[in-house]
């Protein structure tokens, strides 16, 4: 499915200081035991199918894609990402941003502020490439003034948005009505351009979260049009952007809701990471509740799906009804849920056996978790437990290399992430 331009076969499938193994020609047959247990897999077929249906999205909405990279930190799945139409790529940490610019993406955004000294002279190191296309985020005087002073010594031009917050949310200029003094700020420099603004909305909570971030939008459209008409901006191109994974359905709505104004001829950006891998806990419930709000999700062909599986082997059976599995927290997210069994495959068998929701976990450990047993499901030591997982930030982060494997369980390659 991936072209060879983007995807290079690696010889290694490593994870942390764990087992090397050579990577043949005909790939590694999961079925096979030819790889080390456990593994981090990525369905490949799940995952294109992912990236085409958000790409679908995002054109039919009339918003533009910067998916957030943080989720999966593997320039290769940026570089698909783009290949099916993406704007550019979000990121969250300059060191992010420095090994996605040296792997070959070239517009991104930092969705956070750029701050410190050592990461200033990082970014302009990357401006004077002259082939970068960045921006980041401003919510306070106080860092304009540095961004500001340390560019201008380095004639270096810095793209910021004005990052619009929440009162206890995360980063983002509170006080709307004070925004006059955040943007004297920006345009008392040279060497900052002011365009466009930002927010978060994933930060607002509660039973009537929709209404809030619809007024919250609304906010932020106001502020981004007064700015507009004070010629506040230093490009045409002015960008609003917004959206995680879980409300990027009514931030596109909320949007582009105004096709008459001037707001239309904006750049909307959208990004929402986790999508890319999807998962079987929070954001398959937030999937959920986006298809119960959304007409335009409901009208795209196919779904989002997990692609992500953790392969792990039963290591002893010592009490009835329970079963300890090689899979722990050094190796798979456990904050937003347990990892669930989804497959038993027992080698020498011709398939994997779809497990029942009696079959779960219930304690987690460093390297080990405990399963709880269907009565009807026997296990031994050298089965093979495939399970999904909530949260897929927190389980790719644990691992140097993801394999990706065919409708076969053949791995054909392996990528590398660069947390």
């Amino acid at each position: 499915m991936f072209t060879d331009e983007l995807f290079k076969m690696n010889n290694i499938l490593e994870k942390g200081s764990g087992h090397l193994s050579s990577l043949s020609s005909s790939g590694w047959n999961l079925l096979k035991e030819q790889v080390s247990f456990p593994i981090a897999v990525i369905n490949e077929r799940s995952l294109v199918d992912n990236a085409k249906w958000m790409q679908a999205f995002s054109e039919r909405a009339g918003v533009k894609l910067a998916p957030h990279g943080k989720t999966t930190m593997t320039p290769e799945l940026f570089k698909l990402q783009l290949a099916h139409g993406c704007w550019g790529i979000s990121l969250a940490t300059v060191p992010q941003v420095i090994n996605a610019y040296k792997n070959g993406i070239k517009k991104i955004i930092l969705a956070n502020q750029l701050v410190g000294r050592f990461h200033f002279e990082l970014i302009a190191d990357l401006l004077t490439a002259n082939d970068a296309e960045f921006y980041c985020f401003v919510d306070s005087i106080e860092n304009v003034v540095s961004l500001g002073e340390y560019f201008l010594a380095r004639k270096v031009k810095l793209n910021v948005l004005i990052e619009l917050g929440v009162p206890a949310g995360r980063c983002g200029w509170r006080d709307l009505s004070l925004i006059d003094e955040l943007v004297a700020a920006i345009s008392s420099y040279k060497s900052l351009q002011l365009c466009g603004v930002s927010f978060y909305e994933g930060v607002i909570h509660g039973e009537m979260a929709e209404q809030a971030i619809t007024k919250y939008i609304g906010d932020v459209k106001s502020i981004t049009e007064r700015l507009r008409k004070n010629n506040d901006f230093t490009t045409q191109d002015i960008i609003i952007t917004g959206a995680g994974s879980a409300w990027y359905d009514v931030v596109s709505k909320e949007l582009t809701s105004d096709q008459a104004n001037e707001l239309a001829s904006y750049s909307m950006i959208i990004r929402p990471g986790c999508y890319l891998i999807h998962d079987t806990g929070i954001y398959q419930e937030a999937q959920n509740n986006v298809l119960a709000r959304s007409q335009l999700a409901c009208d795209i062909s196919g779904q989002l799906t997990s692609c992500l599986e953790l392969w792990a082997y039963v290591h002893s059976t010592p009490e009835k009804e329970l079963a300890i599995i090689g899979l722990g927290k050094r190796d798979v997210a456990f904050d937003a849920g347990l990892p669930t069994p989804e497959y038993v495959y027992r080698p020498g068998d011709k398939e994997l056996h779809k497990l029942s929701s009696a079959n779960e976990l219930i304690k987690i450990m460093d390297q080990h978790c405990m399963m709880k047993l269907d009565s009807d499901l026997v296990l031994k030591p050298g089965d093979i437990i495939v399970f999904s997982s909530s949260h897929p930030c927190l389980t790719i982060d644990k691992w140097r290399y993801l394999a990706i494997r065919n409708d076969k369980y053949i791995v054909e390659k392996t990528l590398a992430t660069l947390f």
